[in-house]
């Protein structure tokens, strides 16, 4: 057998997608969907055996900006091994390849790890707790009218960049928060510009069973508190569920945003990870 790591072609996509599913138990219309729209925009190293992927990750451009200062940054997503070929090194070979090309190139890595048992393995190769949310859970309140319309891509990208530039932050490219909308959209939920006592804010969430989601908003917990019975109202759900920055919320869980790797800039606030 030959092992290596190489970059993923069109042509694996059908065994990227069974690694997919095994992992992540996703359906495979969604799968398909994720690669037709970004494949030609991010880089998929994988680990292969006799050239056939046996463990894969996906990297994604963003930036990390505080104030002049900037750094290019990549975000790690859907890191996944195929069942039979787990305990073998093939991630960690992938992860080393990540980081030896971001000391070499100069740009950061991030993720978000989906349990505190990953947050500890992304820790041993190197890796730094950083931001947090809050996860703020309100009941719904009194039905007042909510003043709110689409928002594209372009525009929430604009919108966000204003409200997060006076903290470390992650701007992403458009690009990114196309597919965050269309993702958002095909998951039933809506990317919204709210008016609240006259100015705009973004949000965007979807339904996720008896709950409204909100992944991002620029809107506080005592705003959204407000706001609260007419989301319920408009998405059908029985209470809200917010991602808000941990600096800017005292209440809620407190969960683990991100991990970094080469980044000088800390509390980066990232968001947009395809939560």
């Amino acid at each position: 057998m030959v092992n290596g790591i190489r970059l993923a072609r069109k042509s694996d996509v059908p065994v990227l997608c069974g690694i997919w599913q095994d992992c992540f138990l996703d359906p495979e219309d969604y799968i398909l969907y994720f690669y037709r729209e970004n494949f030609d925009r991010i880089s998929v190293p994988v680990y292969t055996v006799d050239d056939q992927p046996v463990s894969m990750l996906h990297l994604m451009d963003a930036d990390f900006v505080n104030g002049g200062k900037r750094q290019a940054a990549k975000l790690i997503y859907a890191a996944a091994t195929a069942p039979a070929k787990r305990k073998n090194g093939c991630m960690g070979a992938l992860i080393r390849y990540a980081q030896e090309q971001a000391l070499r190139e100069g740009h950061a890595l991030f993720l978000k790890p989906a349990t505190p048992y990953l947050t500890q393995y992304y820790r041993s190769f190197g890796f730094k707790e950083d931001a947090g949310f809050r996860l703020v859970t309100l009941p719904p309140g009194d039905v007042s009218p909510l003043s709110a319309s689409p928002l594209s891509a372009e525009a929430y990208n604009r919108l966000r960049n204003a409200a997060f530039s006076s903290r470390p932050f992650a701007r992403w490219p458009d690009a990114h928060l196309e597919w965050c909308v269309k993702e958002n959209t095909f998951c039933g939920g809506e990317t919204l510009a709210v008016s609240v006592d006259g100015k705009r804010h973004f949000l965007m969430g979807a339904p996720r069973e008896n709950a409204f989601l909100i992944y991002e908003t620029d809107l506080t917990a005592p705003q959204l508190r407000q706001l609260s019975g007419a989301l319920c109202e408009r998405f059908r759900t029985d209470f809200i569920r917010a991602y808000l920055p941990e600096d800017a919320c005292e209440e809620g869980k407190t969960i683990v945003s991100s991990v970094v790797f080469n980044a000088p800039l800390q509390h980066i606030y990232v968001n947009l990870i395809l939560i």
